[in-house]
């Protein structure tokens, strides 16, 4: 029951959405389709029935136009399962369409995406939103349309079986026995048997496919980590222990996936056994009607393919078993990670005020560690300040704090009003276009002198050429290439407030004043407030403030 709420919670806002009823006429007619297909079906078992009985008999006169009603009832369910499975497909886009977008909105919503790197995060978020919301919408309507179409393959085809069956007489204890529908309770007591020994070697499959889809993603990750510090790794030579490492990775996904192909051999043995068997059992099952000449050859081959429907129809669960344990995986991993992001609480907005103004602040560690305590600190407007300490002290958080990204702390603290900006010590430089890149987060809709401008401006005039080249800029360019790409969108941004973190760490002493000489310059209104241990940087600040008498006792 708590997996069927879990899996309410994730697919009732769409389905009782009334934006969305096209979805529901989409998948009406993939289901009228197959219900049509089951009807055809239906006629498709009495011209069985008339085939054999005219191959029987010999009567060539029947047997060739019985071969084109063949033609044509073949070629209308073909036309009809195609498109049965084509709306399904539809369905299923639009459905993950709108979860894909739900899960990115309240994944980066008040900066969820980066409280929950702070805690707990459940494991591999990207797959979660990419392939889990993938096989959850595919797999609940393949199941969904499967469900009923097992339903109406056993309204359809039981009324057939019954009348097909007759009364079976059955001589016991001096007595006969009279068994009316006999072939449909052979079918129904078989597919019983066959849900039970099902269940009892397939139980553990749903622990296993969701450790082996959260192992799998575990290894994409490490592989694009791999990817992104691909130079650091060179630098160091650790080839061998990156490929130790993954290969370590690896081995973990082939120990589960082991037990999980032995369970699957196991459930495959029971499965398979039991669909041949099924293949027989009406044909054994008819005899006794055929040799009380209740029905004909032809009957019998009818009977046959009536009898395969109705046990297809009661075996749903046995055919959909491997479907329904990686379904019940999905659901269970989406619903963790919707939890996980119900659970962080928003961060509190401070207060806008003329100037940036802190006062007996305290900082922590997400786990409660104290670092910095009594904070004081103002920066006036269009004033620079430059903050120094050692390392490890809390500069950096501090930094987040006043910028609005860190929610462990206490005491209160004002944002000057207008547009913040924090540059941090490694930028983000997101893959595509040297102009998407430099516009970023904005939309790249700056013109091409203003960009080449500020590419001067940093130094960075060769690359004025490549405005409309797309390209990973973080592997290609230098770390002191990407710290003057990082200050040339804040020339570009002109935020009311700048704040910097290190941001020319990877520059010479002589660049990183020419640096903040140009902020300066090119941002007369903009005040500024800088981490460096650059010393040659003093200079440029009016105040300077170190964080050392701030440091929480330990």
């Amino acid at each position: 029951m708590n997996l069927l709420k879990q899996f309410w919670r994730l697919a009732g806002p769409y389905w009782f959405n009334k934006r969305n009823w096209f979805s529901w006429v989409l998948l009406g007619m993939s289901i009228g389709a197959s219900l049509t297909m089951i009807e055809i079906t239906v006629w498709l078992n009495e011209w069985n029935r008339d085939f054999y009985d005219a191959l029987a008999e010999l009567n060539v006169d029947a047997i060739y136009p019985l071969l084109i009603d063949f033609c044509w009832l073949v070629a209308i369910i073909v036309l009809l399962k195609v498109y049965a499975d084509w709306l399904a497909e539809l369905v299923q886009i639009r459905w993950r369409q709108w979860m894909t977008e739900g899960l990115l909105e309240r994944w980066f919503a008040n900066g969820t995406y980066y409280r929950m790197t702070l805690g707990e995060e459940p494991d591999n978020p990207d797959q979660r939103i990419a392939e889990d919301a993938r096989l959850l919408t595919s797999d609940s309507v393949e199941l969904f349309v499967g469900a009923i179409k097992s339903t109406a393959v056993l309204i359809a085809f039981t009324s057939v079986l019954w009348e097909l069956s007759g009364n079976l007489a059955i001589p016991w204890d001096g007595e006969v026995i009279h068994i009316t529908g006999y072939l449909f309770w052979v079918a129904l007591i078989y597919a019983i048997f066959g849900t039970g020994l099902t269940q009892f070697f397939g139980h553990k499959l749903h622990g296993l496919n969701y450790q082996q889809q959260r192992k799998e993603a575990n290894f994409r990750a490490s592989l694009l980590r791999k990817r992104d510090n691909a130079e650091q790794i060179a630098l160091f030579k650790g080839e061998a222990k990156e490929q130790m490492n993954l290969k370590g990775g690896f081995t973990d996904i082939i120990g589960n996936w082991r037990m999980l192909m032995n369970r699957r051999k196991n459930l495959g043995l029971v499965v398979n056994s039991y669909h041949e068997t099924a293949k027989m059992v009406p044909l054994f099952a008819g005899i006794p009607a055929l040799m009380a000449e209740v029905i004909t050859i032809g009957g019998l081959f009818q009977v046959r393919m009536a009898f395969m429907k109705v046990y297809a129809g009661f075996s749903w669960f046995v055919h959909s078993y491997e479907n329904l344990t990686r379904w019940s995986a999905t659901v269970v991993r989406i619903g963790q990670f919707l939890e996980a992001m119900e659970q962080q609480q928003p961060l509190p907005q401070p207060e806008k005020d003329q100037q940036l103004d802190c006062q007996q602040l305290a900082l922590f560690t997400p786990n409660g560690k104290p670092l910095l305590d009594k904070v004081e600190l103002t920066l006036p407007p269009h004033s620079q300040l430059l903050i120094s300490g050692v390392s490890g002290l809390g500069k950096s958080t501090l930094l987040r704090t006043l910028a609005g990204i860190w929610p462990f702390y206490d005491g209160e603290f004002k944002q000057a009003q207008g547009h913040t900006m924090l540059m941090p010590q490694k930028p983000y430089l997101p893959s595509g276009s040297l102009r998407a890149c430099l516009s970023y987060p904005s939309e790249a809709d700056y013109d091409d002198q203003q960009l080449v401008q500020v590419l001067h401006d940093v130094n960075l005039t060769h690359l004025s050429d490549n405005l409309s080249f797309e390209c990973e800029w973080q592997q290609r360019l230098s770390g002191g290439e990407q710290q003057r790409l990082s200050l040339a969108r804040a020339l570009l941004a002109k935020p009311d407030t700048l704040i910097l973190d290190e941001a020319t760490s990877s520059l010479d002493e002589a660049s990183a004043k020419a640096m903040i000489e140009t902020l300066k310059q090119q941002l007369p209104q903009t005040s500024l407030m800088m981490v460096s241990h650059q010393r040659s940087l003093q200079p440029l600040f009016e105040r300077q403030l170190d964080l050392g008498r701030f440091a929480a006792a330990q």
